[in-house]
């Protein structure tokens, strides 16, 4: 029997970057509206509710509810979803015995909602004396988690001693709107309103009960007076909103965001994540882009003694323009046994990956699933990636740990640096009397600058500087790579800045970079980490990865050399020779093309990019059957594609077969009637004869 295991990490929270437009409230069928104005009115928070009418079909809709439940739930992976049944039974509860004596249903009155929000009051207290309305107070234990009082009350009246119960406000209704006016004389300005509040708290406290006049004047018990009547009001205000500090909202923009991915794979249950992204230079010059992404649980799948849960990333780099520029899928599966769980089910989970990327400026876009929960998460990072010969210094990159002499330095792995394995903290905080280290690189660096160098690093708490350390770029191995190890034993617990700064011989500061970190007195646990490990830096598939990317960013030398040097190290590759020949085909290299193809096409006959190249570099060396032949082969595995119909056209017309020419054009323009150009050709053969 398969079983769902849950473990849930740090909480954390995601700023998202995605935003609403202005959104018009579309006409909801009729069990959505009623959810959305009825069910869940008093829970639902601004944003879940702009995403919601966002949404343009029933699907959607339903998946969304499907999360917003979710979302709220106090056990995930188990049948019952506590708070939806007890939401409900609220709703129940409400309609069956706060509506009374009112022309509306129990859920619209102030009682029903109040108790819709917070659920059951610990006590009521009722007062029916004929001289004074008849009111009720409710007292709630307060969560300080969300900022509110330990103990706190609500009081209600029937305002003129008839209706629903409204909520009393201690501010703007004031002690004597709960006493009759024959008791009380009508105030005439406002001095004699004052003094009336004054007169009705004298009198609910001399004839009625000290409690009830206090609780006129305050919702705090014990902090009673005229001076609690503003702060009273400020919690009825945070009582209005209590309901949507349970749940974080960025789920519903990444729903929104991502719900054609969520159409198709069902996986709507959205996790929120805190990453670190950093740039990092090779020894070889490449540059990658290492990132870390600790997701706020992840849940294991139990089956047969096992435990296990498969990461599927899907990656998305971005111009300014929105191009593509490199996109990448890959899968991790993850298996543990049940004494490995033991030693990880209480630390955080990082997931470390890395990618080469050509210099520019661009957005990162990650969308991270646990294919076999149906758990994802995302994240949205500007990379900037310099020039290799330009001179800059790269973001400080704070560790818990550093491997000095990592056995995987064959290979490359994020955050690896040669033999230096780096363990990057997440939220650069470190436990005391423990160990900072710090790296990052300086690109460009001059000989000159790096004889006579000085790197000052600067320790500052509270604006004060805290401690410095001087040392010569001479004193390091590389001129690129700086790595510091640094003892916290003499540092307290607390919030820190640390600057590095590159000083010429005369002590004048030429750049510097920044980061805070603080120092904990709290235990720290060590995350479990999964890293995946990439071919080393020579290997043909990082030329493959820049070929493309030039050749995406319209850099077409450059990206012939790269795709030419991939070709050349792995020959029998044929993603390689494709892509090699495509840019081949841009730079109008139409024989270069058709020979780094054509060894594949006997193992490869029903490859159709291989068909349709071929069948390009066929056409533009004048070969126009074999063309032909090339053409119609592609499209017997991909069905009718216009820009084909309209080459074998255009062939069958350099052959001067116009009839068949014709025939085809024509079954394009099924396809398509809107292509001018091909109807002119029609039209300009129909008049040759």
């Amino acid at each position: 029997m398969r079983k769902k295991l849950f473990f849930t990490f740090l909480s954390i929270s995601l700023i998202c970057s995605f935003s609403l437009q202005a959104y018009k409230k579309p006409n909801l069928p009729g069990k959505y509206k009623k959810w959305i104005k009825e069910e869940v009115v008093y829970i639902i928070t601004p944003k879940e509710k702009e995403v919601f009418y966002k949404l343009e079909t029933d699907k959607e809709r339903d998946l969304f509810i499907e999360e917003f439940w979710r979302q709220r739930d106090p056990t995930p992976g188990t049948p019952r979803n506590e708070f939806k049944e007890e939401h409900y039974r609220r709703i129940s509860y409400a309609n069956k015995n706060l509506g009374r004596g009112s022309p509306i249903n129990g859920w619209r009155t102030d009682r029903g909602r109040i108790y819709i929000k917070l659920g059951e009051p610990m006590q009521i207290m009722r007062y029916d004396s004929m001289e004074i309305y008849p009111v009720e107070t409710w007292y709630y234990q307060g969560n300080p988690k969300f900022g509110q009082a330990p103990i706190f009350r609500l009081l209600f009246f029937k305002k003129y001693g008839g209706g629903a119960y409204e909520l009393y406000s201690p501010m703007s209704d004031g002690p004597k709107k709960l006493v009759p006016s024959s008791i009380m004389q009508r105030p005439e300005s406002d001095i004699q309103i004052e003094w009336q509040d004054k007169m009705a708290y004298k009198f609910l406290k001399g004839r009625i009960s000290t409690e009830l006049a206090e609780a006129s004047l305050s919702c705090f018990p014990k902090r009673d007076g005229w001076e609690f009547r503003l702060p009273s009001e400020t919690l009825m205000g945070e009582v209005r909103t209590y309901p949507y500090k349970k749940v974080q909202e960025d789920y519903a923009y990444d729903f929104l965001e991502h719900k054609p991915i969520v159409e198709v794979s069902y996986s709507v249950y959205y996790i929120s994540n805190q990453a670190k992204v950093s740039v990092i230079q090779d020894k070889s010059g490449l540059f990658f882009v290492n990132y870390l992404i600790e997701p706020e649980k992840l849940s294991l799948d139990f089956y047969q003694d096992k435990y296990s849960a498969n990461i599927k990333t899907s990656m998305r780099v971005t111009d300014s323009k929105d191009n593509t520029i490199f996109q990448q899928e890959r899968n991790v599966p993850i298996e543990l046994k049940k004494e490995q769980l033991k030693n990880v089910r209480q630390r955080p989970f990082h997931f470390c990956d890395s990618f080469p990327i050509i210099p520019g400026d661009y957005t990162l876009n990650l969308l991270m699933e646990n294919t076999v929960t149906k758990e994802f998460t995302s994240l949205e990072k500007n990379i900037s990636v310099p020039e290799r010969e330009s001179f800059q210094m790269s973001d400080l990159i704070l560790a818990d740990k550093v491997n000095k002499d990592s056995p995987y330095n064959q290979v490359n792995k994020a955050f690896q640096i040669g033999k230096f394995q780096i363990y990057p903290s997440l939220r650069n905080t470190f436990p005391v009397k423990g160990k900072l280290f710090m790296f990052f690189q300086i690109y460009g660096l001059s000989q000159e600058r790096g004889k006579e160098g000085i790197l000052e690093f600067s320790f500052y708490k509270q604006e004060k500087r805290f401690h410095t350390l001087i040392r010569e770029i001479s004193e390091y191995e590389s001129t690129c790579d700086f790595l510091e190890e640094f003892s916290l034993e003499k540092f307290p617990p607390g919030k820190y800045v640390v600057k590095v700064s590159l000083l010429d011989g005369e002590r004048k500061e030429i750049v510097s970079k920044r980061e805070n970190f603080s120092v904990s007195s709290k235990f720290l646990p060590l995350p479990w980490i999964v890293t995946e490990t990439n071919p080393p830096v020579d290997d043909a598939i990082y030329s493959f990865y820049l070929g493309n990317q030039f050749l995406n960013n319209g850099e077409i030398e450059k990206a012939c050399g790269e795709l030419e040097k991939a070709w050349t190290k792995e020959p029998d590759m044929l993603d390689y020779a494709i892509s090699y020949a495509r840019v081949l085909l841009v730079l109008k290299k139409f024989k270069d093309a058709q020979e780094v193809l054509f060894p594949f096409l006997e193992a490869n006959k029903a490859n159709f990019t291989l068909l349709y190249y071929l069948g390009k570099t066929s056409q533009e060396t004048g070969k126009f059957e074999e063309a032909i032949s090339y053409y119609r082969e592609a499209l017997s595995h991909k069905g009718n594609v216009l820009e084909i119909l309209n080459s074998i056209g255009e062939c069958y017309h350099l052959l001067g077969d116009n009839n068949n020419a014709v025939q085809v054009w024509q079954k394009s323009l099924e396809i398509n009637p809107n292509q001018e150009k091909i109807k002119k050709k029609i039209e300009g053969l129909k008049e040759e004869k």
